[in-house]
C-alpha cells in the first residue's frame, strides 16, 4: 500500500505540473520519444523500455519492469525561418518562440505475478510560431507590424495496466486522456478563405486573436511486447487510436468541422536486441495518419483561382471540407543503442528519421509558415549514472538538422520555410 500511495502521489504531480509547459513537436506533431533515456536512444521505445515513461509509448512494457518511479523534463530550443515573396520582398524573418520546457513523468507497479499498473504524464506533441513581422500583411498591405504565430500544447495523461500471457509475453493498454490549448493571432489574412467575409464581408470572430482555447478527450492505446530467445530479443507492437477532442469554439472559423483538432492514430513496431550482454541495438518503426483528420490533412490553399480546390462553399475554413494544413501520413524510423559501460554508467546514441509530412509542390507552405514541421534527421546522445542500485539519473541531447522547404504560394509567388532544433533532457529514475 504504501509503494500505492507513492505512484499515486507521483502521477498527481506529473498530471499537475505537465499541463501548463508547451511542447514543440519534431516527427510532424509529435516529439521523437518519450522520456530521457529513449530521446537519447533515438525515441526507441516500443520494445525497448527503460524506464516508467515507456508506458505512453507500449503499454505492455511495464510488465517487464521492477517497481519505480521516473520525472524529468526537456529544454528545447526550435529555430524557425519563413519567407513570403519574391524581389525586394524576398526576406526571411525567424520566429521567435524558440524557448520550451517539457516535463515528464511515470511510475509501473507490479501489482501481482499477473498484472502491473502504471501511470505517465507526457507532452505528447504540439507546436508553436511567433513572427514580429506578419508575413501575410507584408504581401497584401495590411499592418506588418501585427504579430503572426500559433501556439499549441498536446498533454496525454495514461492510466496504463499490462498483463502477463506467459513468461515471453505480455500486452496492455491505457486510456490516453489528452488536453490540447491553443491560440493564433495576426492571420487576419486567413479571413479570405472564410465563408462569412465571402458572403457578408464581414471578419469572422472565431478566427484569429481569441487567445488562448482548451480542448479535452480521450483515447485507447493497446500494445504487445515479448521476449525471447533467453531474453536476447525483444519484440513489440502498439497501436494509438485517434484521441477525439472537443472543439476549440474560440477558433471554429479557422480548423475544419467547426473548430476539430483531434490527435491523430498511429500504430509501430519495434524490436530489441542484445549483441552482448551490456550493448543493445533497437529500433522502431511508426505510422501517423494525419490525413484522417480533416483539419490537418485537407488541402491547404491551392495556388490558382480564389484559392479553394472545389469551391468556397466546400473548402472555406470551418467547414467539413475546409482548408488544412495539407499534411501527408508520415513514417518515422528509429534506432539506437544503448551500452553499459560500467555498473554505474550507460551510454546511449540515435538515429530518427521522419520525412516532413509538408508538400512544398502543392502549395502548401503557404498555410505551413506559422507550422514549420520541416526537420526530418536527428542526431541523439544520451547517459545514465546509478550512484547507487537505486537511483539513475539520466541526461539526453537531440539536435535536429536544419531543413527547408519551398515551393509557390497563392500570395507572393512562393514561400519558404526553415526549421532546426536542439534540445537537453534530464530525468531522475528511483527503483521502490
Amino acid at each position: 500500500m504504501a509503494r500505492t500511495r507513492q505512484l499515486l502521489a507521483c502521477a498527481l504531480v506529473a498530471s499537475v505540473a505537465a499541463v501548463p509547459s508547451l511542447s514543440y513537436a519534431t516527427n510532424g506533431m509529435f516529439l521523437i520519444g518519450y522520456g530521457t533515456k529513449s530521446r537519447g536512444m533515438g525515441g526507441v521505445a516500443i520494445a525497448t523500455p527503460q524506464d516508467a515513461i515507456a508506458g505512453a509509448v507500449n503499454p505492455a512494457s511495464i510488465g517487464f519492469m521492477k517497481d519505480r518511479v521516473d520525472v524529468g523534463g526537456d529544454f528545447f530550443v526550435p529555430r524557425a525561418k519563413a519567407r513570403l515573396g519574391e524581389g525586394s520582398e524576398k526576406l526571411s524573418y525567424k520566429s521567435s518562440a524558440n524557448r520550451f520546457v517539457m516535463p515528464a513523468m511515470g511510475g509501473a507497479y507490479k501489482f501481482n505475478r499477473k498484472i502491473s499498473v502504471g501511470f505517465s504524464a507526457i507532452p505528447a506533441g504540439g507546436g508553436g510560431s511567433r513572427y514580429n513581422m506578419n508575413l501575410y500583411n507584408n504581401i497584401t498591405g495590411s499592418n506588418v507590424n501585427d504579430t503572426l504565430g500559433v501556439n499549441l500544447m498536446i498533454m496525454q495523461m495514461n492510466p496504463t495496466a499490462s498483463y502477463r500471457l506467459n513468461k515471453q509475453n505480455r500486452i496492455g493498454a491505457s486510456l490516453v486522456m489528452s488536453i490540447q490549448t491553443f491560440r493564433a493571432f495576426g492571420l487576419d489574412y486567413f479571413s479570405t478563405f472564410t465563408s462569412i467575409f465571402n458572403d457578408t464581408g464581414q471578419f469572422p470572430e472565431n478566427l484569429t486573436n481569441n487567445g488562448n482555447d482548451w480542448a479535452y478527450g480521450a483515447g485507447v492505446r493497446l500494445g504487445w511486447m515479448g521476449r525471447f530467445f533467453k531474453e536476447r530479443l525483444s519484440l513489440g507492437a502498439t497501436y494509438t487510436s485517434r484521441v477525439y477532442m472537443t472543439k476549440f469554439d474560440k477558433y471554429k472559423d479557422l480548423f475544419a468541422e467547426q473548430g476539430s483538432l483531434d490527435t491523430p492514430e498511429n500504430f509501430g513496431v519495434g524490436f530489441g536486441f542484445k549483441i552482448t550482454p551490456k550493448l543493445l541495438i533497437g529500433a522502431d518503426v511508426t505510422r501517423t495518419l494525419y490525413s484522417k483528420v480533416r483539419s490537418i490533412g485537407n488541402a491547404s490553399a491551392t495556388t490558382t483561382g480564389n484559392g479553394f480546390p472545389d469551391s468556397p462553399e466546400e473548402n472555406s475554413l470551418g467547414a467539413d471540407g475546409g482548408l488544412g494544413f495539407g499534411w501527408d501520413d508520415q513514417t518515422v524510423y528509429k534506432v539506437g543503442l544503448a551500452w553499459e559501460y560500467s555498473p554505474k554508467w550507460t551510454y546511449r546514441a540515435g538515429w530518427n528519421y521522419g520525412k516532413s509530412p509538408i508538400d512544398e509542390k502543392n502549395g502548401e507552405v503557404l498555410f505551413n509558415i506559422v507550422a514549420p514541421a520541416t526537420t526530418q534527421n536527428h542526431m541523439t546522445l544520451g547517459a545514465t549514472y546509478a550512484p547507487n542500485p537505486k537511483m539513475e539519473w539520466s541526461f539526453s541531447y537531440v539536435h535536429a538538422f536544419k531543413y527547408e522547404q519551398e515551393g509557390p504560394t497563392l500570395i507572393g509567388d512562393t514561400g519558404k520555410i526553415q526549421m532546426y532544433q536542439d534540445s537537453v533532457g534530464v530525468s531522475f529514475g528511483f527503483k521502490l
